[in-house]
């Protein structure tokens, strides 16, 4: 008798586990987008058809710009609404209710810009075109949301309801981009400003240096770095000598951690003029750098409609969340972008009064206003918060001193967003494209433009303020009216370079101009510009180019960067004594005498070690230095300035001062020998704990893709089958082939205007959000081997025609 109850309860508990898993089968199989067929969609003027090819690559046809939007907005909900809705709450600060309260910390940060607030002005402030844009998108994407016979299942896994789009969503999707893409909270200026502070000048300047070996301006601008402090040095201010004591010292970390630091955003733009191109038309390459998960940051598109008797074709890349093409060609112009690194923001001290319920402006004391904010939390109560503004925006904090910290940033203005830039599919020259970008309300990019005729032209695109008095790179008071921002430079006072007589342009994130060009756009953080020296290089090197040729230069892997730190490794370092010493230093030099270091390849030993030997130098000889200022100011982050630290290391490193009193050890030479022997240990130490051989630790072990969903944790059972596959990969930062972990180029585009059939496009990850789609992962392999796979979409394998009502 229990022998039976025990097999009919087997029996059922089966038939329910089975029914259960039939069930989110059936769910998540529901959940994948309509690829062929027809559906009748509200917002339609007329019908539209969005045909795939065997990449799922969307080529989008309609009889009017609008319905294109409508179109776009169902196939972008189809493929990526929980991406899109990631992008939203991200800026808007409402991840916890996805989340729970693991994301309240992030929420509460993000909550001090009000951006859900300043969505809605600037949806109200939008020129009816744009609005009437954003209205078919927004009712394309729920259209596509309803259209998913059950619900993207993303939502399935969180037991969450996806909420409907609205047209302020998309402007919050911008704002994410802001967010990505400059400081969110003053970082870089409040630590230089605490450097400013508490540093001798001298010491400041040589920190904080203007100019380098690397600079590569494309107007050959040139600004040499400060000389090295006489004196002893930091000199010993009372901040200084309270904090120092309690300075922590390093301490080994046998894994690769350590040498994975978070990369900056970034990206890479070179173009050629149609005097040494194959096509007769400029040539245009961008690889726009960014974190990389599951799915891609783009989603690939062909917009096909009729404007004034002429058929319009643009193709490239757009944001799901948003209805334009980002970057792209349209067979007269193409355009693409680099993180432009300019001084978009500014962090101000507030010299408050009657008890600090006021503060200082120029048309005298002005209470504080106050905006109380909820944030909802999955399964919990929800939790206010307040946030405090002034006039100039939100109060960020204090500083070292007590003294209240307020945020002006282009992100707060009405014109940080609009969609002007969907002009730029009807645009047929570089001057042309060169007044949308002075116009347009994006973060704020380096563009870089070619036009069908040959012409080349740099430019910024996106808002650029008008600041007066000290407004640089340290945080000032502004309530004496001497400092401040006055508005936006109008189109005719935007910097531009065009048709350079060398006939190539180039950015990468560094310096681009000088002089009043430089002035306009500000100093706020650029990178270093060996990457910049090294395409600049490459280009010099050709005479003629094709669309190959410039993507060979997009997959240069070269350390050139890196060359003298090998020389110093082996001519300062490894010296006799050395050697006599340390026996694993013999093996080191060994290594590097057989295999000297060439490319970030990830077969290369030589190139992990000298590149894990430097970053090792730098931690140790600035170690002091920067727990120093942590101490005195928990705001400090040495990440924030650590581009322009390249700089004095090397001159640290070569003069050996003995007036630097934060060495961390008794010599120079002991620096070394610790960095040095730290690098042996780790990269002979596995994560693990388990040892391997030297000639076992590759570049490629330690830059291993690690390029996953966000939800792929949370299913461990299933989750690997939403993470792109583990592979080893060359490239590195201070090289054109940017590449990391879970960074790197997001996608690599070659055209030339006119003749798209040449061009080449590859991303990672591809343009399917869901796992069981045909197509997902399609196109990853090509990203990771450089394959020159086509810009164009191909033939045209899945159908889906949207009729209107």
């Amino acid at each position: 008798m229990i022998k039976r109850i025990i097999i009919a309860l087997l029996l059922i508990s089966s038939l329910i586990m089975a029914s259960g898993a039939t069930w989110v089968y059936s769910q998540i199989d529901s959940a994948l987008p309509i690829l062929d067929g027809k559906k009748t969609v509200f917002g339609l003027a007329n019908s539209a058809t969005i045909e795939r090819d065997q990449q799922g690559i969307a080529t989008i046809k309609a009889e009017s710009r609008l319905d294109v939007a409508v179109a776009t907005g169902f196939v972008h909900a189809q493929e990526r609404f929980f991406q899109m809705d990631l992008l939203r709450r991200n800026s808007a600060g409402e991840l916890s209710s996805l989340f729970g309260s693991a994301a309240l910390k992030y929420d509460t940060s993000i909550r001090v810009h009000r951006f859900r607030e300043r969505a809605l002005e600037i949806v109200k402030s939008l020129p009816a075109e744009q609005k009437a844009l954003l209205k078919s998108y927004t009712r394309g994407v729920n259209q596509g949301l309803k259209y998913i016979s059950s619900q993207p299942f993303e939502y399935l896994l969180l037991q969450q309801e996806p909420a409907q789009w609205s047209e302020e969503d998309s402007i919050l999707v911008v704002f994410s981009m802001y967010l990505d893409l400059q400081y969110r909270d003053g970082q870089r200026e409040r630590s230089l400003g605490l450097m400013k502070a508490t540093l001798s000048n001298d010491v400041y300047d040589f920190l904080n240096p203007k100019g380098s070996i690397w600079d590569a301006a494309i107007d050959n601008s040139q600004f040499s770095p400060s000389s090295l402090p006489k004196k002893a040095w930091p000199s010993a201010s009372a901040a200084m000598v309270e904090n120092r004591a309690s300075a922590s010292k390093l301490t080994a970390n046998n894994n690769t951690s350590q040498y994975l630091a978070k990369q900056f955003p970034g990206s890479n733009n070179w173009a050629i003029s149609g005097d040494i191109s194959s096509t007769g038309s400029a040539i245009i390459a961008n690889d726009m750098h960014l974190g990389l998960s599951v799915p891609n940051t783009w989603f690939r598109a062909s917009f096909e409609y009729p404007n004034n008797d002429k058929l319009i074709k643009v193709t490239g890349a757009t944001l799901p969340g948003t209805p334009n093409i980002v970057v792209g060609s349209n067979g007269d112009i193409a355009w693409g972008y680099t993180n432009s690194y300019g001084d978009y923001n500014d962090v101000i001290k507030i010299e408050t009064v009657n008890d600090g319920s006021h503060y200082l402006t120029a048309d005298g004391a002005k209470a504080f206003s106050f905006h109380k904010q909820l944030i909802a939390i999955k399964d919990q109560q929800p939790v206010e918060v307040t946030i405090k503004e002034t006039i100039w925006g939100p109060i960020i904090g204090e500083n070292h001193q007590g003294q209240l910290l307020a945020y002006r940033w282009v992100a707060h203005d009405l014109q940080a967003v609009n969609f002007t830039s969907k002009e730029l599919e009807l645009a047929t020259s570089v001057k042309q494209a060169f007044d949308i970008a002075s116009r347009s309300g994006i973060p704020a990019q380096n563009m870089m433009v070619g036009d069908k005729a040959g012409n080349i032209g740099w430019t910024i695109m996106g808002p650029l303020p008008i600041k007066f008095g000290d407004t640089g790179e340290i945080p000032t008071f502004w309530h004496q009216g001497d400092n401040g921002w006055r508005g936006y430079l109008t189109s005719a006072q935007y910097p531009r370079v065009i048709n350079p007589a060398n006939n190539r342009l180039w950015t990468a994130n560094s310096r681009v101009v000088g002089d009043k060009m430089l002035q306009k756009i500000g100093n706020g953080g650029y990178a270093l510009g060996a990457r910049a020296k090294q395409i600049r290089d490459d280009l010099l090197a050709l005479t003629t180019f094709d669309e190959q040729a410039l993507l060979a230069i997009g997959l240069d892997d070269n350390a050139l960067f890196l060359k003298r730190w090998q020389t110093f490794l082996l001519k300062q370092v490894l010296t006799p004594q050395a050697l006599a010493k340390h026996k694993q230093f013999v093996e080191i030099k060994t290594l590097l005498d057989k295999q000297p270091m060439v490319q970030a390849s990830s077969d290369s030993v030589s190139y992990r070690l000298v590149r894990n030997f430097r970053v090792n130098v730098r931690n140790l000889v600035f170690s002091q230095l920067n727990d120093t200022l942590k101490n005195i100011d928990n705001a400090f982050e040495p990440r924030s300035i650590i581009h322009q630290l390249e700089t004095p290391l090397w001159t640290l490193i070569t003069e050996q001062p003995n007036n630097f009193l934060m060495r961390p050890l008794s010599s120079w030479q002991a620096i070394f020998n610790q960095a040095l022997q730290q690098t042996f240990d780790d990269m002979t130490t596995l994560d693990s704990g388990e040892k391997q051989a030297l000639t076992a630790a590759t570049w490629g072990q330690q830059n291993t893709t690690d390029i996953k969903h966000p939800l792929s944790k949370a299913v461990p059972f299933i989750g690997h089958w939403l993470d792109m596959p583990a592979n080893t990969l060359s490239g590195d930062s201070f090289m054109p082939k940017v590449q990391g972990k879970a960074f790197g180029a997001s996608q690599r585009m070659v055209v030339s205007p006119g003749h798209e059939q040449r061009g080449i496009f590859h991303m990672p990850t591809s343009q399917a959000g869901h796992p069981w789609s045909p197509y997902y992962g399609a196109g990853h392999k090509d990203w990771e081997q450089g394959k020159a796979s086509p810009f164009l979409p191909g033939e045209t394998v899945y159908k889906l025609t949207l009729l209107s009502y």
